[in-house]
Parts: structure tokens; C-alpha cells; sequence
């Protein structure tokens, strides 16, 4: 108990003031003297700028020091990127303390407050990224035929289980400790490219301390959450008419005039991370279609067939339309879209309330307005 207090105390204790400034870090570590002889490798990103270093292990220790600019990641390790073991670390301003009686993916992490903050987030972490790890190498050994197509379904289905886990825990970290940086770091790698939800990512940052927001990568990342935040919150849906598989038009007044919330989806037969969000959307329309709830979505596809085809194959029962002119569709051209998955929901009113909803965030907030 007394131990959980001390690293909690840690964690909230963290200095701000060195994470804008060039920071001086040093890595110790003892090894199994079995590794005498080898080059132990590190690896890390600082200020965009990839950077690599190696080191003789001797006598069962090694060293390596250097200069960063901000924390950042650091991995550690003997053999390839693929295979070989490794560990991540967090550098920062200060010494870590590494020990390792075998292998180095297990090691022991001492010493600077940021280091122990993250071993504490990355031991939770290692079990599912290891069971990632297993399945890309037995991907990747397969030999090209009919078995490694049929492995891609199961490798898909992994990484999408590691993807849910890794934010689930990435965002409980951030709740139980709101005055740790390594909360923030971890929010933020979450939070990069089509992952920078203002839905999904927001209320979680909220919940930082003023101090770690107050931080320079706290202030990125805000701006970059606002920044992407739906910008037509709040404003009235722009109404457009399509064709239906069918041939028939049909318009988006006319769907949102029959239901209490429309999502207005847009997607392609051809966009893989489309065809896996469907399986969500198809969950959520099933569980509030009697609530009022409804889709239509719209096809950035040329071709008609396969259109149909991933109509079937996703089992989308609800409203759809395309025009089949792939990125010069008009309807995706009025609410601004250059890039798919994207979407809207708009009440009955006509007002859009949210957008590029993904996932469990989908489920969760059509479940809120439908209560």
C-alpha cells in the first residue's frame, strides 16, 4: 500500500518546466553476461527526426547517454525490430536503471519518475502488443497462397481487438492518473492522424490536469482536437439527392423527415478501413433502428457492381445512394469530405449534432440521444 502511495505521489510530482527544453538523458543497464560481446541497439524519435544508437555490452553492462528535446520514446534492445527483444522506454531528463536477469523485454525499469510512470502503462500494455507481435510473424512466415488470404480475416480481427485495448487502457491511465505526463504522451499517440477524434479523444484530455495541459504538447494536442472538431456542429444539414441501388432518387430531406437521428455516412467498396468500421455501424443501426435511428449512406464507388456486392457482403440493411463518380460525388463535396470514413448525424430537426463517430463512440453516442 505504502508503495502505490509513493508511485502515485510520483506521478503527480512530475516536473514540467524540462519538457520544452533540450533534456540530457543516460541509460544503465545490467544484463545476463551471456550478452557480453553483442551490440545492444536504441532507437527514438525526437523533434521528428529519427535517430539510432548502438552500444558494446560488456561485462553483463552497458551505456548509453544523449540529448532530447522532449520526452519521447525510446526503443531498446537486441536483434531486429520484428524479433528481437526489446523494450520501450520513456527518456527524459535524468538516469534509468535497467536490469535484466534473462531477457530484456522483461527487464526491470528504475529511476526517472517519467520511466516508472511508463513502465506502469506499458506493462499493461506488453501481453496484447506481444499477441499482435505473434500474429504479424505468423503472417508474415506464411508462404504466399490460399493460407495467408485466409490468415489476413484473423490478422485484421487482432489488431482491431489490440486497437480497442490499447485506447481502452491508454484512456483508464488517463483517469486514474491526470497529472502524469506520460498520460498526455500516450493520449496524444492515440489521438495521431484519422485516430484525432474530437469525440473519442476530447473528454478523455479534459480530464488532464492544468498542468499537463499547460504543457507544450498539451497545447498541441488541444489544438489539434478542436481543430478537427466537427465544424458543422451545431449548423442545419445540407440537404442533396441521389441514386439508389434501386435507380430511384432519393434525398436526405426526405430520410431524416421519417426518422428521430440520421447518420449520413460516407464510404467505398474499395476503402478497407470503411469495410471495417461497417460491422459497427450494422451494430448500431440493429440495436436503435426501433428507436428511431436510422443510416443512409453514400458511396464514393464507381462501379455499380461491386457497390452492391459490399452492400451484401457488409449486410447493410438502411438507405443508400451514390452517383458512382468516386471522389467528384456531389453529395460528399457539399459536406466537405476528402477523406473516408466520414460521417454526420443529424437530428430530426435537421441539425448536426456530431461527427466521424467511429466505433464503440458511434454506439455510445446514438445510445445517449435515443435514451
Amino acid at each position: 500500500m505504502k508503495l502505490k502511495h509513493v508511485l502515485v505521489l510520483g506521478l503527480s510530482i512530475i516536473p514540467l518546466a524540462g519538457f520544452s527544453q533540450s533534456e540530457n538523458f543516460t541509460i544503465n543497464g545490467k544484463v545476463n553476461r551471456k550478452h557480453d560481446g553483442r551490440f545492444i541497439k536504441l532507437a527514438y524519435e525526437d523533434a521528428q527526426i529519427k535517430k539510432a544508437d548502438s552500444v558494446l555490452v560488456q561485462n553483463g553492462a552497458f551505456k548509453f547517454t544523449g540529448n532530447i528535446s522532449s520526452a519521447t520514446v525510446g526503443k531498446l534492445g537486441f536483434g531486429n525490430e520484428q524479433t528481437g527483444d526489446k523494450i520501450d522506454l520513456l527518456l527524459s531528463t535524468g538516469t534509468i536503471q535497467l536490469s535484466a536477469k534473462d531477457s530484456i523485454h522483461y527487464a526491470n525499469i528504475k529511476g526517472t519518475k517519467l520511466a516508472e510512470a511508463h513502465e506502469l502503462l506499458a506493462k499493461k500494455l506488453r501481453p496484447a502488443e506481444d499477441k499482435l507481435n505473434g500474429l504479424i510473424n505468423q503472417f508474415r512466415n506464411l508462404p504466399e497462397g490460399p493460407e495467408k488470404k485466409a490468415a489476413v480475416t484473423k490478422f485484421l480481427a487482432g489488431l482491431d481487438e489490440y486497437t480497442r485495448f490499447r485506447k481502452e487502457t491508454i484512456h483508464s491511465f488517463v483517469n486514474e492518473y491526470p497529472s502524469s505526463y506520460v498520460s498526455l504522451y500516450y493520449l496524444d499517440q492515440t489521438a495521431q492522424g484519422r485516430l484525432a477524434n474530437y469525440e473519442t479523444t476530447y473528454p478523455t484530455f479534459s480530464k488532464l490536469s492544468p498542468e499537463i495541459k499547460a504543457t507544450k504538447l498539451g497545447k498541441e494536442l488541444e489544438e489539434r482536437l478542436l481543430s478537427v472538431k466537427g465544424k458543422l456542429v451545431g449548423e442545419n444539414f445540407i440537404d442533396f439527392v441521389s441514386t439508389t441501388p434501386e435507380g430511384t432518387q432519393l434525398s436526405l430531406k426526405e430520410v431524416i423527415s421519417k426518422n428521430k437521428y440520421t447518420l449520413v455516412d460516407f464510404w467505398a467498396s474499395w476503402c478497407g478501413p470503411c469495410r471495417k468500421e461497417n460491422p459497427y455501424v450494422v451494430k448500431t443501426f440493429n440495436e436503435f433502428k426501433g428507436k428511431g435511428f436510422t443510416v443512409l449512406s453514400v458511396s464514393l464507388d464507381e462501379d455499380a457492381t461491386k457497390w452492391k456486392a459490399a452492400i451484401e457482403a457488409d449486410g447493410m440493411p438502411w438507405y443508400h445512394v451514390s452517383s458512382l463518380k468516386g471522389w467528384k460525388e456531389p453529395a460528399a463535396a457539399l459536406y466537405n469530405v476528402r477523406a473516408i470514413p466520414q460521417n454526420v448525424l443529424v437530428n430530426s430537426q435537421g441539425k448536426v449534432i456530431a461527427t466521424n463517430l467511429r466505433a464503440e463512440t458511434l454506439y455510445n453516442k446514438v445510445k445517449e440521444v435515443t435514451q
